[in-house]
């Protein structure tokens, strides 16, 4: 079983770390490769860079993860692998702590010094980044991205496609709804409806999130 990792910037480099860490422990994967159709050379951070084209004659089974911070980005990319039924890969960093009743959908990453507590959900393809900490009966819906450092309290739920910023903290019990962007630092003691950014102590809606997009695009290849 080889890995594809889709996306070769910042994020794609953060998660071949953890894909080569996780290989030296567990002996995975025969080859970790990048599969990035926008960048040009071949190699890139010491691994190969395949197009999705290069896969057609592939030798060997393989899976892929999706090494992208933008849930919009991370939905239509699942959709495209999906409809090449293309295996998702999850990957969970040997530091983090997953509770045995946690469930983890395909596709999901847990980052570095994460810890997912008991009864928690994550849906598919579900990104949790550096030292992020899910408390208990927690729903995270697929495609979402939580940020580094941010603090879910227990039985909060996270609709589908949202972020979470850098250092939020989310009070227990809270609803945050789809499509929705929390700015980094917000502390969430209410629940916020779908598809808006909201921010601040205490986080407020700022506005409708008309783009659904989180960042500025971005070559993948960057």
């Amino acid at each position: 079983m080889d890995l594809m990792i889709y996306g070769s910037g910042s994020t794609g480099r953060e998660i071949a770390d953890m894909a080569q860490l996780i290989n030296r422990s567990e002996n995975r994967w025969g080859t970790i490769h990048f599969l990035d159709d926008l960048r040009q050379d071949r190699e890139h951070y010491g691994l190969g860079v395949l197009k999705m084209t290069d896969l057609n004659a592939w030798p060997a089974s393989f899976e892929c993860v999706i090494a992208i911070g933008e849930p919009q980005f991370r939905l239509e990319m699942h959709q495209r692998l999906s409809q090449k039924n293309f295996t998702l890969a999850t990957l969970i960093d040997p530091s983090a702590r997953i509770s045995p009743t946690a469930k983890i959908g395909p596709g999901c990453i847990v980052g570095p010094g994460s810890f997912v507590s008991s009864n928690t959900i994550l849906e598919e393809n579900v990104m949790l980044e550096i030292n992020t900490i899910v408390g208990h009966d927690i729903v995270i819906g697929s495609h979402s991205v939580i940020s580094s450092c941010t603090v879910l309290g227990g039985a909060a739920k996270i609709g589908t496609c949202s972020f979470i910023g850098l250092n939020c903290a989310v009070k227990e019990r809270t609803v945050i709804g789809k499509g929705v962007v929390i700015g980094m630092q917000s502390a969430v003691y209410n629940d916020i409806p779908d598809e808006v950014i909201a921010l601040g102590n205490p986080c407020r809606v700022l506005r409708k999130n008309e783009s659904g997009r989180v960042f500025k695009p971005l070559a993948s290849g960057s």
